[in-house]
């Protein structure tokens, strides 16, 4: 495997270990202790989603564009660890919403440039197996970072004390980019040179490469803006839990779970990709998704959440291997963070407005209306997407069946 994708996987490993210290309590700790009302965590958490994926696009094309990748992803990781900083010296939610904004935003500066530069570094027939393992390295830092949540919540050390722990694996995580090398060359729209000189791009160039995606692409990005229309933020599922009575030192065990699933599927689901095709994973984690969904309506027992959460765990697995790769299979040669950007940047306004109405229609009912428009419109994704692109489930299938 490659190195690019082995350092890579240790740098989310660590930046997963500081933001999944704090994930399963912040919502918690900002609605019951802070005293934010759920309308006023979907906006925050809205924007902040928002934020990190409206840079994806501008971030990911002009990575393709000026023909430099590492320097945004080391930007984009240093930024969320300024972030987290904010978080721990916040005492109102004027500052935690910055906070959320720099530590998100840094997600969005980072991810594209970095995908297409794991893209880049392996061949294309290996490239599920390479997203997987960087996936499987990333969930472990999310277990590292659930377990550690649940320790330190176990002796009751203070949010704000794990806030500032966090920033040791925040800040290490960027030296493990440094040894990672940019390839010498980064073929952009048939240019294969580098340039002498680095200079942004116009408005014209952006118009000018937007135009070379095909009709599979987009249609992917529209049936996907829907999905993401109902996947709800987690701090919804997370209070969920406590609406239904669970033990607020249970909750960052349930999501303990969700990564914990992840890392076990992340390399299988990968290796999958790369033999059978992306398009069945997309499809299965949108279907999964609105099952999960529509089991939180009805809320249950203990075990029963449990079972919901292993599924969303399944899910995710499928969908950040799937769209990756789906993605760079889409996307013309020489613009692959670009396509990267423009579909985690239209998704994530869509994931904005998801957060907005999850809160909005919490205020009514606490829960039940939040998880039906999220099953709704995940299961209309689910469908749209198995019409638009049949042929190529269909040829995974009877590959499959080939194979069996």
């Amino acid at each position: 495997m490659s190195l690019t994708v082995i350092f890579f996987g240790i740098t989310s490993l660590f930046a997963d270990i500081a933001g999944e210290m704090l994930f399963p309590i912040l919502p918690l700790f900002f609605v019951m202790e802070v005293g934010l009302s759920a309308a006023v965590l979907g906006v925050i958490e809205g924007l902040a989603e928002g934020s990190s994926n409206f840079f994806q696009v501008w971030f990911g094309w002009i990575s393709d564009r000026i023909k430099r990748r590492k320097p945004f992803v080391i930007l984009g990781y240093g930024t969320a660890a300024v972030g987290k900083f904010l978080l721990a010296i916040s005492g109102s939610w004027p500052l935690i919403l910055i906070a959320r904004l720099f530590d998100r935003g840094g997600k969005g500066i980072r991810t594209s440039p970095r995908d297409a530069l794991i893209a880049e570094s392996i061949s294309s027939d290996r490239q599920g197996a390479a997203f997987g393992l960087h996936r499987m390295l990333d969930s472990t830092g999310a277990v590292i970072g659930n377990t550690l949540a649940i320790v330190l919540v176990s002796i009751h050390m203070s949010l704000r004390n794990i806030v500032w722990l966090s920033l040791i694996p925040a800040f290490l995580a960027i030296f493990f980019i440094l040894p990672v090398k940019e390839p010498k060359k980064i073929v952009v729209a048939g240019d294969t040179t580098m340039p002498k000189k680095v200079t942004m791009p116009s408005w014209s160039d952006f118009t000018s490469d937007r135009k070379k995606f095909g009709s599979e692409f987009w249609r992917f990005v529209w049936v996907s803006i829907i999905f993401h229309m109902g996947k709800i933020s987690y701090a919804f599922l997370l209070l969920r839990l406590a609406n239904l009575n669970v033990p607020t030192e249970q909750i960052p065990f349930y999501y303990l779970v969700f990564n914990m699933i992840q890392v076990i599927f992340a390399i299988p689901v990968g290796k999958f990709s790369d033999a059978f095709g992306k398009a069945v994973l997309v499809f299965a984690s949108f279907l999964l998704f609105s099952l999960s969904s529509a089991g939180f309506i009805m809320g249950g027992s203990g075990l029963f959440l449990l079972s919901l959460f292993l599924i969303q765990g399944i899910s995710f697995s499928l969908m950040e291997v799937g769209f990756r790769t789906f993605l760079v299979e889409l996307s013309p040669h020489g613009l692959k963070a670009t396509g990267l950007g423009i579909y985690f940047t239209v998704t994530g306004f869509a994931v904005m407005f998801a957060s907005w109405i999850a809160g909005l229609l919490w205020q009514y009912n606490m829960g039940e209306l939040t998880f039906i428009y999220s099953a709704a419109m995940t299961g209309m994704a689910a469908l749209l997407f198995f019409f638009l692109f049949f042929k190529r489930i269909k040829g995974a299938i009877l590959r499959l069946k080939l194979r069996m």
